[in-house]
Parts: structure tokens; C-alpha cells; sequence
């Protein structure tokens, strides 16, 4: 209880604290490192919290994305909001804190206890923000299906001078020809604002693993590629990630037509 309540004012001070930012498109991105084995019950604790604390969440939608392959977090959050300041204004601690003053007699002792196991997995996670314009730099093929199990590929990038050349470029060399040819079902790019971060990041998203391996051999536009190519520098990761559920009206949908 005493836990549980110190948590509560701590939230509620942070919430109080206003921070003023330029107003664009960002998206924040929770990374955290649930044991493997362990994933299947986050989900379940991150979904029965998620649909309790909506109604005190600033955020447009989240979707959660689990670890395929590559290099990265087993767990990422995927957070839309139209302003950095809305990233501000939106507090996870502030949402638990309200929804546990609303509470009473043992609903609010099942809450705690929920709210506890569920706070276990967010130890050392980090959070990094960035910048979407998700009316010029991200495309979506007309019949894609985000009720499923899709997987997202992750491209980080270093560049030299331009992100929006670099990501422009991208797009051009293969998210538009991967969309016509029906390999990629969305993609685009993200540029850093905070955090720990590449430059740029790109991404694809393909509704199943043959798909994946369809854009592999895909040539794109020459010219992007070639454009691309010449403004990155130094290393790079790629990170795939699987879609497991995302915000539908005020409550975590759980990927799948079923579910």
C-alpha cells in the first residue's frame, strides 16, 4: 500500500510539470526487456492495465511490438501523439495514479497488486522520441489488414547532412515500388528528436514472412537506392518486430481477428 501510494504522488507531482515544444507529429517509442518466456503474461498485464488507464492517456494510439529478430529490446511501445507536448502531458504513473483514486475496497487491492506485477517489467526501460509526418513521409497499401500479426522491420541510420533527402530517397527506392508490387504493405521514416537514437529511422511492414522475403528481391527505384546509399554513413541495425496489439477505441486490441 505504502508502495503504491508514494507512486501515486510522485506521478501526480510529474504530471504537474509543464514543458513547452515546438508542436509536430511525434511518436515515442518504450523499449524494455521482458525475459522471453515472460512476454505472453506482460501482454496480458499490459492490456488489463492499458484498458483501465485509457480514459486519463493523452496519447492518439500505442501499438505493442514483440522481438523476431535482429538486435534490439524484446518489447517495444510504439506511442502516436500530434505535439512533443502532448508526449509530456501524457504520464503512464499519472493515468495508474488517477484510476487508483477512483477505486475503492478491493477493487482497488486487486488494482494495486495488478498495477505492482505490471510496474515489475517497466525496471531500466528507456524511451526515445521522434519526429513522423505521417502525411509526406509514410504511405499505407489501401488493403492492409492492422488487425493481424504483421511484421515491422527497423532500418537505423546515420546520415550525413539531410534526414528528409535520405528518407525521401527511401521511400523512393522501395517503400512505393513495394507497395505497388504488393511486398510491402506500409512503410516511411522517422527522423530523432530525443533520446538515445539514429538520425533516421526507416520502416517496413509486411502482413506475413513471405512477404518479407518477397521485398528482398525487390530492385526499387535506382535512383533513390543511389541517393540513399550516398548520404548514410557508418554502421546501421536492422531490429523486426511482430505486432501484438494496439489501442481500438479506448481499449488494447490483441492482434488477430479472434481476439
Amino acid at each position: 500500500m505504502k508502495k503504491i501510494k508514494i507512486m501515486v504522488a510522485l506521478a501526480l507531482a510529474f504530471a504537474s510539470t509543464g514543458i513547452t515544444a515546438q508542436e509536430q507529429q511525434v511518436a515515442n517509442f518504450t523499449f524494455l526487456d521482458v525475459p522471453t518466456q515472460e512476454i505472453g503474461k506482460f501482454i496480458r498485464l499490459h492490456k488489463q492495465v492499458t484498458d483501465m488507464t485509457m480514459e486519463y492517456r493523452e496519447h492518439q494510439n500505442h501499438w505493442l511490438l514483440t522481438h523476431f529478430q535482429g538486435s534490439g529490446s524484446n518489447v517495444v511501445i510504439w506511442s502516436n501523439y500530434p505535439s512533443v507536448e502532448e508526449v509530456y502531458k501524457d504520464n503512464a504513473l499519472a493515468a495508474i495514479g488517477k484510476k487508483w483514486e477512483a477505486l475503492e475496497g478491493q477493487e482497488k487491492e486487486e488494482f494495486e497488486k495488478l498495477v505492482s506485477e505490471y510496474m515489475a517489467y517497466w525496471s531500466g526501460h528507456t524511451d526515445e522520441i521522434r519526429v513522423i509526418d505521417w502525411d509526406n513521409n509514410v504511405k499505407h497499401s489501401e488493403n492492409m489488414d492492422w488487425d493481424t500479426r504483421f511484421y515491422a522491420l527497423f532500418g537505423n541510420y546515420q546520415t550525413t547532412g539531410n534526414t528528409e533527402l535520405v528518407g525521401d530517397a527511401f521511400n523512393s527506392w522501395l517503400i512505393f515500388p513495394g507497395i505497388e508490387d504488393g511486398s510491402v504493405q506500409s512503410g516511411g521514416f522517422s527522423s530523432h528528436l530525443s533520446g538515445s537514437g539514429s538520425d533516421l529511422q526507416v520502416w517496413t511492414i509486411h502482413s506475413t514472412l513471405e512477404d518479407y522475403v518477397n521485398s528482398i528481391s525487390l530492385q526499387g527505384n535506382t535512383e533513390g537506392r543511389s541517393t540513399f546509399w550516398q548520404n548514410v554513413a557508418g554502421n546501421h541495425t536492422d531490429n523486426m518486430y511482430v505486432h501484438r496489439g494496439h489501442v481500438v477505441n479506448g481499449k488494447f486490441d490483441l492482434a488477430g481477428p479472434n481476439n
